[in-house]
């Protein structure tokens, strides 16, 4: 699969922090530009299945802003896929950004109940709009199944072996991306989780995806500023200064938490000195047009 994919992505130095830490950055986010970071790498061997096997439709769920559902569309765009996004909640926002660019990239939606939703495949509703659709693929929503973990194992063998980190930091929502981080890590270095979504089941979550046992991660639940979609005015504030600073654009829903919760951990001591910490910026800026949507705010500095 090529399509300007930008395989392996790129690892930079960021920075050299207080007491001697080094600060890494795993540029997922250049992987492309409509669909970088973890959703490539969770969508990338589904869709080999999908054409290797007898599908004609990929199906997949979301909510109404969901970067899953937008980078599933424009995936599928570009490789001549048909795909069904259903979706959770029965209004459609005729102004909705992420359902909009998903529809004009060709995406097939169903808006469906949010009781019918929380169902998924159990649902009768949801099982007769997928009987209709022809020789359907179902991916689970945020393609959280074990081809997306057989993604997630190849972004960890980019990294050199050579280049040993102390810490590694990521953001998660399923716990789908950060479960196979931690199951592909180094046992020796400390996997940080940073709980973006205010998750109260996000380590039972990512216990679940693991295949062993593992003891090297945490996660941090103290970053979420709110929630989903949810972003103060000092989190803005700071990706106004990152930004300016280091030129990386990073998301309102996951990355900048992160980033934030890593900086935070280094001020207050929790990372040691000296040490070498990657953090894996998994995309997701599509999601930007849609938080500023949703809130009003001007996310990206004037």
């Amino acid at each position: 699969m090529s399509h300007l994919i930008n395989i392996p992505s790129p690892v930079n130095l960021l920075g050299m922090m207080d007491r001697g830490i080094k600060v890494f950055v795993k540029r997922e986010d250049l992987i492309h530009p409509l669909f970088g970071g973890n959703k490539w790498r969770k969508l990338k061997y589904n869709l080999v299945a999908f054409k290797n096997g007898d599908y004609k439709t990929l199906v997949t769920f979301g909510g109404p802003f969901s970067n899953h559902i937008f980078a599933t569309a424009q995936i599928c765009k570009i490789y001549n896929i048909k795909c069904t996004g259903i979706i959770r909640g029965e209004y459609m926002d005729p102004n909705n950004p992420t359902l909009n660019a998903a529809k004009e990239a060709g995406m097939q939606l169903y808006f469906v109940p949010k009781s019918e939703y929380k169902l998924k495949e159990n649902s009768e509703l949801i099982n007769q709009l997928i009987s209709k659709l022809e020789r359907p693929l179902v991916i689970p929503e945020g393609g959280a199944n074990d081809l997306a973990s057989k993604g997630v194992e190849e972004l960890m063998k980019e990294l050199d072996e050579e280049s040993h980190y102390d810490y590694i930091f990521v953001s998660a929502g399923t716990g789908m991306t950060a479960s196979g981080i931690i199951q592909f890590s180094n046992p020796l270095t400390k996997v940080m989780v940073v709980n973006a979504l205010k998750n109260e089941g996000l380590e039972d979550s990512i216990i679940s995806f693991l295949t062993d046992e593992r003891t090297n991660w945490e996660v941090l639940s103290t970053y979420h500023f709110g929630g989903f979609a949810k972003a103060s005015d000092e989190l803005i504030q700071f990706h106004h200064t990152f930004f300016d600073k280091y030129k990386i654009q990073l998301d309102p829903i996951y990355n900048a938490k992160t980033v934030y919760g890593l900086l935070d951990c280094i001020e207050n001591g929790t990372i040691r000195d000296h040490s070498k910490v990657l953090f894996i910026h998994t995309g997701g800026l599509q999601g930007i047009t849609a938080f500023e949507y949703r809130s009003g705010k001007n996310w990206l500095p004037a």
